[in-house]
C-alpha cells in the first residue's frame, strides 16, 4: 500500500530546476494579470561581500561580456534646463564677464534690431568611443554620505575610476545657444582628447542615490561628481574647427571673417584653452553631468522594474503543447544599513488559467530570520519564500500535470493536491552538514487499499521529511528522503467501510504501519529524488558556494553564501 510515494515529487523537482533561475528577459513578457508575492526573494550583500565589487568589478563585467577597456557611446544632446546668468561667473571671471557685458551693450546700441535673449546652451556630442587603461574600477557603498545627506531609506553607491591613460574620440562636439539660434554653432569635428599618465592618473567618483518611491518605481539621483580633471595632463586634437560665419558689409560690399586665422589663433592659444577646457570639464562633470544622468534616468526608470520569462511547468509531458508559465521578479525595495539589502516581489502565472489565485496559507508566516551566521563570515545572503515554490506547484497541479504519475513497478499514483514545502524541526540527534537542511513536503495521494475496512478508493495526507542538500558537484541542491511523519497522517472518515467505522483507531494505525514500512530503509539507504534545484544561483556571472543553509521556522529558505574560489577577503 502507498509504495514508492517519493516518486510523485519527481516532476516537481525537475520542473523547478528550470523555473527558479532568471537568466534572460522573455521575448514576450507581457501578462494581463499577476498576483505578486511581496518580498518573496531577498538579497543582502555584506560589507565583506561588497569588497569584491571594490576590487573585482572589471572582472565581473568581463564575465558578463562587457569590455571596460574600450567602449562606444551613441550621440547625445543636452540643453540646459534653465538659462545661465553671467553674473553667476563674476566671482571667478570678473574681467571676462565685464567684457561680455560691454560688448553686448555696444552691439545692442549700434546694430539696429540686434538683441540677445537669456542664454540657454545646448551641447551635442556625436558618436564617440574611448580606450582606457584602468588601474581601478570599483562599485562601493557609501554609508557616511547617506548619513551626511540625511537619507533614511534607499542606498548610496558610487562608481570609482582611476585611469592611467584615457583617449576619447568623437565625430563632433557642437555648442549653440538654444535661445539665440542665429549665433550659429561652435565646436570641432574629428575631436580626440587624451588625459592622465602613470604619475597623474585620471580619478573620477560618481555617487548615486537609489530609492523606491511610494508608487513602487525606482528613483535614481546622480550626486556631485568628484574628479581631478583640473590637475592632470590633457591634450586635445581636432580635424576641423566649427565657427559661425561672420561678415561686415560696407556700402553693399561684404567682407567675410577669415576662419583660417581663427583656427591659427586657436592653435596658438591651445595651452591656455586647454586649461580653460579642463576647468570647464571638471565643473561640467561636477554639476551638469549629474543633471544629464538624472534626466536620462527618468526616461528609463518610469514604472515597475520587472524581469519576466517563460517557465516550463513542473510535470509537463513531452507532447504537451500548452504554453509555458510566466514568472517574474519585481524590484520592491533597496536599502543600505550595514549591508546592501534588496527586496524582490515575485509572481508565477498560467496564461491559460488567469483565474487561479495563490493561497495565503501556502506562503511564509512573517519576515525572514537572518543572523544565523555573523555578517563578517559570509558574502551574500539569499532568501526564498516557500510561497513562490508552492505557487508554481499549485499552477502545475491545476493543469492536472500530477493527476497520474507512473511508478517504477508499473503502478500509478494519483495526486489529489499539490505538494507543499515547509519548515520542519530537525529530527533529534540527526547530524547536519552546513550545506543541508531539513524540510517537509505535505502530500495527498489517492490509493486502492484492497481492504474490507476501507472503501475501494481512499485519499491519505501525510508529511514526508527530507533533506535539502547541495550535490557533490555543486551543480544544485537535491531532495533526499529521510522519513514519513506518520503522526501527521490524516484521512477523512468517509473512506471507512461499514466494518472500518467500527475499528477506526486500529485501521488508522494499520495505515501508519504501512507508511513506516515504506520509509524504513530511507535512513540507511539514501533515496534521492532525481533532478535538482539550481541553488545557489549565479549572481552577475559569479558562482557562489553555500556557507550555511536553513529553512527558517517562518517558511523561508535562507542561504548564506560565499563567492566561489578566492571570494572576497
Amino acid at each position: 500500500m502507498l509504495r514508492q510515494t517519493h516518486k510523485l515529487l519527481l516532476p516537481v523537482v525537475l520542473g523547478l530546476s528550470t523555473a527558479l533561475p532568471v537568466h534572460a528577459m522573455d521575448a514576450d513578457p507581457y501578462m494581463t494579470q499577476e498576483h505578486l508575492l511581496n518580498k518573496a526573494v531577498q538579497v543582502h550583500v555584506t560589507t565583506r561581500g561588497m569588497k569584491y565589487f571594490d576590487t573585482e568589478l572589471g572582472k565581473i563585467l568581463g564575465n558578463l561580456g562587457v569590455n571596460i577597456d574600450e567602449g562606444y557611446f551613441p550621440a547625445l544632446s543636452y540643453t540646459f534646463e534653465k538659462p545661465i546668468n553671467p553674473d553667476d561667473y563674476s566671482k571667478d571671471h570678473p574681467e571676462e564677464v565685464k567684457m561680455y557685458k560691454n560688448v553686448r551693450e555696444l552691439l545692442t546700441k549700434w546694430l539696429v534690431g540686434f538683441s540677445l535673449n537669456e542664454h540657454r546652451p545646448t551641447i551635442e556630442i556625436g558618436e564617440s568611443g574611448y580606450v582606457a587603461k584602468f588601474s581601478r574600477f570599483s562599485l562601493v557603498t557609501d554609508q557616511k554620505l547617506m548619513e551626511k545627506l540625511g537619507k533614511r531609506e534607499g542606498a548610496i553607491l558610487a562608481i570609482e575610476l582611476e585611469i592611467k591613460h584615457l583617449t576619447l574620440g568623437t565625430n563632433s562636439v557642437k555648442v549653440w545657444d538654444f535661445n539665440n539660434a542665429f549665433l550659429g554653432q561652435f565646436g570641432a569635428e574629428g575631436v580626440s582628447l587624451t588625459a592622465g599618465d602613470n604619475k597623474n592618473p585620471l580619478k573620477i567618483r560618481l555617487p548615486f542615490y537609489l530609492r523606491m518611491n511610494a508608487y513602487g518605481a525606482l528613483e535614481f539621483e546622480a550626486l556631485e561628481v568628484e574628479n581631478n580633471l583640473d590637475t592632470i595632463p590633457v591634450s586635445l586634437q581636432y580635424k576641423k574647427l566649427l565657427v559661425p560665419q561672420f561678415a561686415i558689409e560696407i556700402n553693399g560690399k561684404k567682407f567675410l571673417l577669415n576662419n583660417k586665422e581663427i583656427d591659427k589663433l586657436f592653435t596658438e592659444q591651445a595651452p591656455q584653452i586647454l586649461t580653460t577646457v579642463r576647468e570647464n570639464l571638471g565643473e561640467f562633470a561636477r554639476t551638469q553631468l549629474p543633471a544629464m544622468l538624472n534626466e536620462k534616468a527618468k526616461q528609463f526608470l518610469s514604472g515597475n522594474l520587472d524581469q519576466v520569462q517563460n517557465m516550463v511547468p513542473p510535470g509537463k509531458e513531452p507532447n504537451d503543447t500548452r504554453p509555458d508559465f510566466k514568472w517574474g521578479l519585481r524590484l520592491q525595495n533597496i536599502g543600505l544599513k550595514e549591508s546592501l539589502n534588496i527586496e524582490l516581489g515575485a509572481y508565477a502565472e498560467d496564461p491559460i488559467n488567469p483565474r487561479s489565485l495563490p493561497r495565503s496559507e501556502d506562503k511564509s508566516r512573517g519576515q525572514v530570520t537572518w543572523g544565523l551566521v555573523p555578517q563578517e563570515r559570509y558574502d551574500i545572503g539569499l532568501s526564498l519564500d516557500r510561497g513562490l515554490i508552492n505557487r508554481i506547484m499549485q499552477l502545475s497541479f491545476e493543469r492536472r500535470n500530477f493527476e497520474k504519475i507512473a511508478m517504477s513497478d508499473g503502478s500509478t499514483l494519483k495526486m489529489m493536491a499539490a505538494p507543499l514545502i515547509d519548515y520542519v524541526k530537525a529530527p533529534v540527534a540527526m547530524p547536519l552538514k552546513d550545506t543541508e537542511t531539513f524540510v517537509k513536503l505535505r502530500v495527498s495521494v489517492e490509493n486502492k487499499p484492497d481492504s474490507i475496512f476501507l472503501k475501494e478508493k481512499i485519499v491519505v495526507d501525510f508529511d514526508i521529511i527530507a533533506k535539502l542538500r547541495q550535490m557533490a558537484d555543486k551543480s544544485g541542491m537535491q531532495l533526499v528522503l529521510y522519513s514519513i511523519d506518520v503522526d501527521t497522517m490524516s484521512m477523512d472518515d468517509k473512506y471507512f467501510s461499514l466494518a472500518g467505522k467500527l475499528l477506526k483507531g486500529k485501521v488508522r494505525e494499520g495505515i501508519k504501519d504501512k507508511l513506516r514500512e515504506q520509509c524504513a530503509g530511507w535512513k540507511t539507504k539514501e533515496e534521492a529524488i532525481p533532478g535538482s534545484l539550481p541553488l545557489p544561483p549565479e549572481i552577475l556571472g559569479l558562482k557562489l558556494d553555500i556557507n550555511r543553509v536553513v529553512m527558517d521556522p517562518k517558511g523561508h529558505l535562507v542561504m548564506y553564501l560565499d563567492y566561489a574560489k578566492a571570494g572576497a577577503q
